[in-house]
């Protein structure tokens, strides 16, 4: 017998509301449709529990402030971790759990724009490893699962949908799009894998709402554009373009993002003006002010990346390559969660 699908489950779902919105069908039918709904879900989770579970660990470290623990996944064959950076501090001491074995670990990254951190195991051979899925593709009630490690509990799944996905949460900005997600999550499960049911990820669990009641995701894109550095410069580089944007009221072939000033100093001066429109950066469409978060995360220093721009009447497509951050600007870079997701 095949494990149920995303399309089994989608089905499933389907023919719930339909029962219920027929009204001639009778009460046990809807009981019925209930259950085999119930059941769908329950053996969906279970199969991505079970072959998800041996690439999964427990990440703890002490720092100064004393021990802190979370979740992390191996993302290779060579035993490198995602989890927060929150959850290794600084670093020190780290330790990983895999099943019965307790293994060291060393940092290789932390990146303050994500909030991710890349660690390491040097023992164990092979690794066994989650398959990244496409976020892109992810839409409004779409199901996810999150596999982590609640206190000093086993490893649990934690199941839910998606809420939406936002640029900022009580008055602040993200400083690229997040998941939201209706998936009750306690501590101990920062930097937990989120995967769909086919059981690839789909990003990271970063933060949690109060009383546990939903939680952010960052999106594996995201993440795994700290991996792709990290592999091509041995460090994460986020691009800086040295200008300051505002909102205008009316919108220019559908955004409203103008470039207000251009640093003489940076890597923008004689590329752009004061007045150009921002339509495009990259893969990113710009239409409102908080895309431009997305564009700038995506940058990376020293690649070439085409921007369109509205110039007056002119639609220009302008190559440009990114230049590194200012030291003195670095404190800005700070990804930005409702809440904590540590051990306490």
């Amino acid at each position: 017998m095949s494990r149920p699908t995303v399309s089994n489950f989608i089905a499933a779902v389907a023919g719930a509301a339909l029962s219920v919105s027929a009204g001639s069908v009778q009460a046990s039918t809807s009981g019925s449709s209930g259950a085999s709904l119930a059941r769908t879900i329950q053996a969906s989770v279970q199969s991505v529990l079970q072959k998800s579970s041996p690439a999964i660990v427990r990440v703890e470290a002490d720092d100064e402030l004393g021990k802190v623990a979370g979740t992390g996944f191996f993302a290779d064959a060579a035993g490198t971790i995602y989890t927060l950076a929150s959850v290794v501090g600084d670093g020190l001491s780290i330790q990983v759990t895999q099943g019965d074995r307790k293994l060291p670990a060393r940092l290789l990254a932390k990146d303050s724009r994500s909030g991710v951190a890349l660690i390491k195991v040097e023992e164990g051979g092979v690794t066994p490893f989650l398959p990244m899925g496409n976020c892109q593709e992810l839409q409004t009630a779409a199901p996810l699962v999150v596999l982590g490690y609640p206190y000093d509990h086993s490893l649990s799944p934690s199941f839910g949908l998606i809420a939406g996905f936002d640029r900022k949460s009580q008055g602040k900005f993200f400083t690229t799009t997040h998941i939201r997600a209706n998936i009750p999550v306690q501590r101990g499960q920062g930097g937990s894998p989120v995967l769909d049911l086919e059981g690839r990820v789909v990003g990271l669990l970063v933060s949690g709402f109060e009383q546990g009641s939903g939680c952010y995701v960052l999106p594996i894109r995201a993440a795994e554009k700290v991996r792709t550095d990290l592999a091509r410069f041995g460090e994460v580089r986020h691009g800086w373009a040295g200008v300051t944007v505002q909102e205008v009221p009316l919108s220019v072939q559908g955004s409203r993002m103008m470039i207000d000033v251009v640093d003489p100093t940076g890597p923008a001066a004689g590329k752009f003006l004061h007045g150009d429109v921002i339509l495009q950066v990259g893969d990113i469409v710009v239409r409102e002010p908080e895309d431009a978060l997305d564009a700038s995360y995506f940058l990376t220093a020293g690649d070439n990346v085409e921007v369109r721009v509205a110039r007056g009447e002119e639609i220009l497509t302008i190559p440009f390559t990114p230049g590194e951050h200012p030291s003195d600007r670095q404190g800005d870079l700070q990804a930005l969660g409702p809440g904590s997701l540590l051990a306490p």
